[in-house]
Formats: C-alpha cells, sequence, structure tokens
C-alpha cells in the first residue's frame, strides 16, 4: 500500500497537486504506448476474425470442387416405398421401380434356457459353431457359462454377429442376428453339445436375404436397402414391397444450385467487407490504425480477385463471370441469376466444368480459390504471419510501456524527495524568522 503523504504541510503550498500535475504532463509517452497496444491486440483479434472467415469461405469452395457437388439434381418418388436422392453425377430422367423382397439380416432365438435369473448356469456343454459368409468360428461352451457369458464369447468372435439376451417375464432366451443384411451375410449355426436350437424354424425370425427389385423392367439385386449403382448418380432407398411400380423422376434443380452459389458469394464479401472496415477502403477509414491500408490485407484481396478472373479449360464457359458470378467495383461478388440460368439452358456441362474442373487434371475455379483459402490459412500463411507479427509488436510495445511506467515511478519519487526537501527548508525558515521576530 503506497505512503501517505501530506505535502505541503511546513511551506503551505499544495505539492500534491504539483506532483499529479506534474506527472501527468509526463504520462504522454505512456498514454500513447498504451492506446497502440491496445490497438494492436484488437488488429490481431480482426486477423482470427478474418481467418475465420476465410475458413467459412474455403469450406464454400470446397462444396463446389467436385462434378458430383456442382451439378445439381433433384429426384423425386410417387410412392413411399422408394425414396429416391440424386447428388451431382445424376442425369434427368425417369424410372419405374418394383419392389419384390426387401434386404434383411439373420435373426434368430434360442429356446427358453430355463433360467430366472442371468447369473444361473446355462448347463450347456459344447461347441457352438457361427459362421457368415467364408469365415467361421468355433466357440466353446462350458456348462458353468452363465447367459452373459455365453454372449461375451459370441460379441467376441470377430464375426460381424451380435448376441443379447431376451427376458419374457418368467425366463431368458438368446438373441442372435447377424449385423449386416443381404444372402452373402446369412449367418449359419452349428451345435455339437449344445442345444439352444437356433436352427429350429420357429426361432428363426428372418435370414439373410437381398432386396429384389425390377427398374425399367430389369432385375436389380442389392444386399442392402440403399440401392446405389444402378441409375447413375441417384440413390433409392426402399422401405417396402410395392403393390405398384414406384416412377422415380430426376431432374435439375438449378435452385439447389444457385443456393451453393450464394453461399459462396456470401462467404467471399464477408471476407472482403471485413478487410474493408479494417483496412479502410475508398472514402471509408480504417476502423483501427494499425491495419489502415495493411499492404497483408491488401494482398489478401489481390490474391482473391485475381483468382476468380481466371480462365480455365476451353469449354463454352471459361469465367466466373461467363456464369453469372461478377465483381463489383469494390471488389465484391455478386450472382447474376439471369446470366447462371441462361449458362445452365446452353451448356450445363461447361457450367460444372468452370467451377470443378474434370476431377482429374484439369483444375476448375472452385479447386483454385479452395488451393489459395488454404495458403492464405497455413502456419506459414498470410493470416498467420501477420498476426505473428503484430503479436511480436504488441510485446514491444508492453515492453515500451513497462519502461515508461519505471520512468515516471522514478519521476514521481524525485519529486517527492525534492518537494519534502523544499518544505522542510521552507518550515526551518519559517521557524528561525518567528524566533527572530520574536
Amino acid at each position: 500500500m503506497p505512503a501517505i503523504t501530506f505535502g505541503g504541510v511546513g511551506s503551505g503550498i499544495d505539492t500534491e497537486s504539483i506532483i499529479t500535475g506534474l506527472l501527468s504532463a509526463s504520462r504522454g509517452p505512456l498514454t500513447r504506448v498504451q492506446e497502440q497496444a491496445s490497438q494492436t491486440q484488437s488488429a490481431i483479434s480482426s486477423m482470427s476474425e478474418i481467418g475465420n472467415l476465410l475458413s467459412k469461405f474455403k469450406d464454400a469452395v470446397n462444396a463446389l470442387d467436385t462434378i458430383q457437388e456442382v451439378g445439381s439434381f433433384s429426384a423425386a418418388s410417387d410412392a413411399k416405398a422408394v425414396v429416391a436422392t440424386a447428388n451431382g453425377s445424376a442425369q434427368p430422367g425417369s424410372f419405374k421401380v418394383t419392389v419384390s423382397q426387401l434386404a434383411s439380416a439373420y435373426k434368430s432365438y434360442s429356446d427358453s434356457l430355463g433360467i430366472t435369473t442371468p447369473t444361473q448356469a446355462l448347463n450347456q456343454a459344447g461347441s457352438l459353431t457361427l459362421a457368415v459368409g467364408d469365415k467361421s468360428v468355433n466357440l466353446n461352451i462350458a456348462a458353468t457359462d452363465t447367459i452373459d457369458q455365453v454372449m461375451t464369447k459370441i460379441n467376441s468372435s470377430g464375426l460381424r454377429v451380435s448376441a443379447s439376451s431376451f427376458f419374457d417375464g418368467s425366463q431368458y432366451r438368446l438373441q442372435l442376428r447377424g449385423l449386416d443384411t443381404g444372402a452373402e451375410n446369412n449367418v449359419t449355426v452349428t451345435e455339437n453339445g449344445t442345444t439352444f436350437g437356433f436352427n429350429k424354424a420357429a426361432n428363426v425370425k428372418s435370414t439373410g436375404k437381398d432386396a429384389l427389385l425390377k427398374i425399367d423392367d430389369f432385375d436389380v439385386s442389392s444386399k442392402t436397402n440403399q440401392v446405389t449403382g444402378a441409375i447413375g448418380g441417384v440413390t433409392l432407398a426402399l422401405t417396402e414391397v410395392t403393390t405398384a411400380p414406384a416412377t422415380v423422376t430426376i431432374s435439375s434443380d438449378s435452385a439447389g444450385f444457385q443456393t451453393k452459389l450464394k453461399t459462396l458469394v456470401d462467404s467471399y464479401n464477408a471476407v472482403v467487407n471485413r478487410i474493408h472496415t479494417d483496412a479502410g477502403f475508398g472514402a471509408t477509414k480504417a476502423s483501427n490504425p494499425q491495419l489502415s491500408g495493411d499492404s497483408v490485407l491488401r494482398g489478401i484481396t489481390g490474391r482473391l480477385s485475381s483468382a476468380l478472373t481466371q480462365t480455365v479449360g476451353t469449354g463454352k464457359f471459361q469465367t466466373l463471370r461467363s456464369i453469372g458470378l461478377e465483381l463489383n467495383n469494390n471488389g465484391t461478388l455478386k450472382l447474376n441469376s439471369t446470366a447462371l440460368e441462361a449458362a445452365l439452358a446452353a451448356d450445363p456441362e461447361a457450367v460444372t466444368r468452370v467451377l470443378a474442373g474434370d476431377d482429374k487434371n484439369v483444375k476448375g475455379l472452385a479447386d483454385n480459390l479452395a488451393t489459395l483459402a488454404t495458403d492464405l490459412l497455413s502456419a506459414k500463411g498470410s493470416v498467420q504471419a501477420r498476426k505473428d507479427g503484430l503479436a511480436a509488436r504488441q510485446k514491444a510495445l508492453t515492453d515500451r510501456a513497462d519502461v515508461e511506467q519505471k520512468r515516471l515511478d522514478r519521476m514521481e519519487e524525485t519529486l517527492r524527495k525534492q518537494f519534502t526537501q523544499m518544505d522542510q527548508e521552507v518550515s526551518a525558515a519559517r521557524a528561525q524568522g518567528n524566533s527572530l521576530g520574536g
């Protein structure tokens, strides 16, 4: 706790006010350094936010850097038995789908095990052989094994099978099921000495079967109820056997594609607008003097706009502007829906290739933008390098502030000594004068 002083008692001069005033007048360098340090910390936070916005932009372009992602198609079915979805590699068309059998997994129960608590021994001695496809295991069952111990042996067999217990209110049974649907994943059980009864017809609730369907009268089978590959770019989710053919229709979804492009535009503009706010743009002053006209931030917007205006490929459309993505005078991006619709109507494949290339040797503009965003956000990229530079500046400013504060502390100490000495001398002189005068 600082010492309590009463300056000027002897002299009658308000030395405390004088000291405070002198210190206040000398605080200018410290105040400026502290203000710069605060601005620098704010600039570091701004760079972090710009990095976050760039990351969102990267996500947006990554959603458009493959042919499958760029292509937008919708699939619809007129029957709940067949649910259809489409990805970017689909093509418009219509198909009749008839489902005669759903894919199923093996499931069976044991006979009643004659126990009323799971800790009782099952009195089953022998071996239980389980086979799934071309893989099989032989499990040794001891007479002292409980239901939990048998389940553990089955569940630890390494096969795609699972065992659980079932209690009907009076006695326990074992449930044995395959974890995958399809005929190739059917489970075969062989008992030697044990009498669980998994193979009894009454106990077998389902076997591994393939889904069977016709698509435009062509036979199709699938080991799951998610049928892929039969119709290019389309997944058929089968939910029940049909009583009449379901009609599946695939059509272009330009609205869905525009939504993806709108996300790209919005995320790009968020980056540019934040940089303009922080560094200043045109008549708008920088919100932070430490970033005013910052060359790194200008470099980021320059590299982004340059990447947006590149020419790619040799198709009908080779630039983003040719498919409706246009740069404004302030560096932001806008989506011209009319131009996009016209490009999609003229050559949708060429529109796709502008963004995604050919997924092999030719890069699209989304690929290039994703690469640029990755570079800007890397450990040695522009964003991190600027943050590191600002952090170093902040440390230097903090050190300078410490030096300035120590200077003021020394100044205060010196002033107090000087005014204390003056006070004492004046007090002594007055005392001597009073003595002589008396």
